[in-house]
């Protein structure tokens, strides 16, 4: 026989509400229903009655019973939850007996807020052996809200097991995604100047909560069997994500006036869901999908806005957010297949998942830029200090330097003024280009020579002044007569350079340091050329 005619079947589903009223499908403001189906089974064999689409059940019971045929067997029967069977329809008052009034019923029940033991990782699957024939199934469902309307689905086992595993291990992957992204930017939004990474982890940790509840992961790992109002989590995830967006984009009252009064709205009217999802909590998903399309449409305008004027962060996040629309409706459409592999909420999961590692990057990328762009604005400072404290000609510490040294200049330092013999006459005779080479050279020269000894500045012209320790004058000096001997190889003859040195503790004040050394450097001056005068009498 063909497998799929081996495959069991659901015919005849019919749903009705706590009035006795026939549904078309369960609304997913939630309340209490019950439906029945006739289960077609042609092969004897171990089964999986699910819910192909939705996980989001606070309880069910199913409820199975023989029409045609004389053995049933199942491997769990429990009674009805109290509030469940007090409160839900009772099979005898709204839908037709079995004829079989002797055959005791498989019970099978289950769901987010019951403790009944779940056989399967994060689905509501519960196994049932059967013979070949055919069943009537009731089943009764009670939750504050649904994700998606319940639709029921029969598998075989080993089918269901496979299908279960690789959705339960893909859907513990994502969640972990969440949870290390959470936990880093929770960490990182700790520290103060951090707000767009602050909103992310709010943003990322609504959504955890969320999903990890409505998967039943508190329920099979923590025990904890209430969800009533985690809807509310999602709600202020989404508030969140205005925020986040306001931040990331650089949205505020004084940049972008426009853009952040719509973020005010919109997050009045998050703030509004909220509230009446606290007062409604049966509506409480439905506020939730209200949020999701109004911070959409926010990130969207914003998005749309501010890639126009070609801004590179706009534009990421408008393609993310595109992105995250895409898998949200295909999450929707995958969600009403036949296929039942992945409930709505692992789909959202993977859409939300997705959208966060997008965000992560984008958000990695911007603190990417910003630190490029600091770096940029540094290395740009420090060429302007460079430019404001040196000379641009000689490439040595200008006179602003000096200046600057001089207010922390030990008490064992040491000033002398320099100034250059003949450079005028160079400049009169052989031209401006040479005589910046003649105080290149002496620059170049005098600094190597100088090395840890001493700092060569220039003041400006002709004039250059040296800084060094008291006990290294006599070394300078000696130098200083070096470079006069090596410009004189260089075809500079006649230049030299007056002196004029003063002791840091002579002077109480730069200005009288600097006025002390100038004296003294045109004393020098005044008698190296009265000593040339004398020299020219001596030797005509």
């Amino acid at each position: 026989m063909p497998l799929a005619s081996a495959a069991p079947a659901l015919l005849g589903t019919t749903c009705i509400d706590q009035q006795g009223d026939i549904i078309a499908s369960i609304p997913l403001q939630g309340g209490r229903f019950a439906c029945q189906s006739v289960l077609k089974i042609t092969e004897a064999g171990q089964y999986v009655i699910d819910f192909k689409n939705t996980s989001t059940i606070a309880r069910f019971q199913h409820e199975i019973t023989l029409e045609n045929s004389p053995q049933l067997a199942a491997t769990q029967g429990k009674n009805p939850p109290a509030d469940l069977a007090a409160e839900s329809v009772r099979p005898d008052q709204a839908l037709a007996q079995s004829p079989h009034k002797k055959q005791q019923p498989i019970v099978l029940t289950g769901g987010l807020s019951s403790t009944a033991h779940n056989p399967f990782m994060l689905r509501h699957g519960r196994i049932v052996s059967l013979q070949p024939g055919s069943y009537r199934l009731v089943t009764w469902l009670q939750s504050p809200y649904y994700l998606a309307a319940p639709s029921l689905a029969v598998s075989e086992l080993a089918s269901y097991q496979q299908q279960s595993n690789v959705s339960a291990a893909t859907s513990l992957l994502l969640l972990g995604i969440l949870l290390g992204l959470f936990s880093y930017y929770a960490i990182l939004g700790s520290l103060p100047g951090h707000l767009t990474e602050r909103m992310y982890a709010i943003f990322i940790f609504g959504n955890l909560l969320f999903h990890a509840a409505a998967m039943g992961v508190f329920n099979q790992f923590f025990h904890w069997h209430w969800f009533y109002l985690t809807g509310l989590p999602l709600l202020i995830a989404n508030l969140a994500y205005v925020n986040f967006i306001c931040h990331l984009l650089g949205i505020n009252q004084f940049h972008r006036p426009r853009l952040y009064q719509l973020s005010l709205i919109a997050s009045s009217l998050l703030i509004a869901l909220i509230v009446l999802g606290m007062i409604f909590p049966d509506w409480m998903l439905e506020m939730s999908r209200l949020g999701i399309v109004i911070f959409l449409a926010f990130g969207l305008l914003c998005g749309l806005r501010l890639s126009a004027q070609r801004q590179i962060i706009a534009q990421l996040y408008l393609l993310t957010t595109i992105g995250f629309g895409i898998l949200g409706m295909m999450a929707v459409n995958a969600a009403n297949a036949s296929q039942h592999i992945f409930s709505i909420e692992q789909l959202g999961l993977f859409a939300v998942t997705v959208h966060a590692i997008l965000l992560a990057i984008l958000v990695a990328y911007k603190h990417s830029r910003l630190h490029h762009e600091k770096e940029q604005l540094l290395l740009e400072l420090q060429n302007t200090r460079s430019l404001a404290l040196n000379d641009r000609l000689t490439g040595i510490p200008n006179r602003h330097a000096l200046e600057n040294k001089l207010l922390k200049l030990p008490q064992h330092g040491c000033l002398m003024f320099l100034d250059m013999d003949n450079l005028k006459h160079v400049n009169d005779q052989f031209g401006h280009e040479t005589g910046d080479t003649l105080l290149k050279l002496f620059s170049q020269i005098l600094s190597q020579k100088l090395s840890e000894h001493g700092q060569l500045y220039r003041l400006g012209g002709d004039e250059f002044a040296i800084l060094c320790h008291e006990d290294d004058v006599e070394w300078c000096q000696h130098q200083l007569e070096y470079t006069h001997l090596q410009l004189h190889k260089e075809g500079f003859s006649g230049v030299g350079a007056s002196m004029g040195i003063v002791f840091a503790h002579e002077a109480s004040s730069t200005e009288a340091l600097l006025r002390i050394a100038d004296k003294r450097m045109y004393e020098n001056k005044r008698t190296r050329k009265n000593r040339k005068e004398m020299m020219q009498v001596l030797h005509p």
